[in-house]
């Protein structure tokens, strides 16, 4: 299974929040060897954050109010809030939107991070919610920066970070957590499938949440119909979802 297979089926069926950032900060920190990372939600209007970081036990202590305090000067910070829409969710590295010179004469760098002894960062941006409100995974290195090909990877493995994000703030999104499905005669993936499907997922989305192909997604959707005895998305959805609460959606 390759890197993004892995990470979706290791952390689709966890038991809550918390226990998703522990164990993606695990498996992040692996393929992407570093000093250090974290999760991190921040909104720039309410003047709120929250950190979730590994190691847990950071010698700095809690790093939300450090977070609020560089909001307005941080640069990974500041070029992910002012970016065109086609590019505000590029993974990018802290040396890509400075220079060194730039960056050692930084107020980020003269009054955190030289302390903290971290010079390269790579940030994965996995929600925005308006402007100002943003969710990312940030890896902090000393002396060696991510590579080309690091990138390819953030890149890769991003959907599926969006995906996690949305489900574990929507916790009826996860597999197994909710079942509309029952006695329609649908295997336990179908009933999965239709779920997500509901909640406006594409195939594509659903393949990168499940760890399967869109083609296979297609092929449970195509059973699932038949089952339901639709021949389209949306009546099989109001079949599927007949009598059952409603849910929030998502579309990625």
């Amino acid at each position: 299974m390759d890197a993004v297979g892995d990470l979706a089926s290791q952390l689709i069926r966890l038991p809550d929040r918390e226990t998703y950032l522990r164990a993606a900060s695990e498996l992040l920190s692996k393929l992407f060897p570093c000093d250090g990372l974290a999760w991190n939600e921040l909104d720039t209007k309410a003047a709120k954050a929250e950190v979730f970081a590994r190691p847990a036990d950071h010698p700095f202590g809690d790093l939300a109010p450090r977070l609020l305090e560089s909001r307005s000067y941080h640069p990974l910070v500041t070029s992910d809030l002012s970016d065109s829409l086609s590019g505000v969710w590029r993974p990018r590295r802290l040396s890509d939107i400075l220079s060194e010179r730039e960056f050692y004469g930084s107020r980020l760098y003269c009054e955190g991070y030289r302390e903290l002894r971290i010079n390269r960062q790579l940030s994965i941006r996995t929600a925005q919610h308006g402007q100002g409100s943003v969710h990312s995974w940030v890896m902090n290195r000393w002396n060696h920066d991510f590579s080309d090909g690091e990138m390819e990877l953030a890149q890769a493995v991003q959907p599926v970070l969006r995906l996690l994000d949305a489900a574990y703030a929507n916790f009826d999104l996860l597999p197994g957590n909710v079942s509309h499905g029952d006695g329609l005669g649908l295997t336990d993936r179908e009933n999965e499938i239709m779920r997500l499907v509901s909640r406006g997922l594409t195939s594509t989305a659903m393949g990168h949440l499940l760890g399967i192909s869109p083609r296979t997604v297609s092929k449970h959707l195509e059973h699932s119909y038949a089952k339901l005895g639709c021949s389209n998305r949306i009546d099989a959805i109001r079949v599927f979802t007949s009598g059952a609460a409603g849910g929030a959606t998502i579309s990625i």
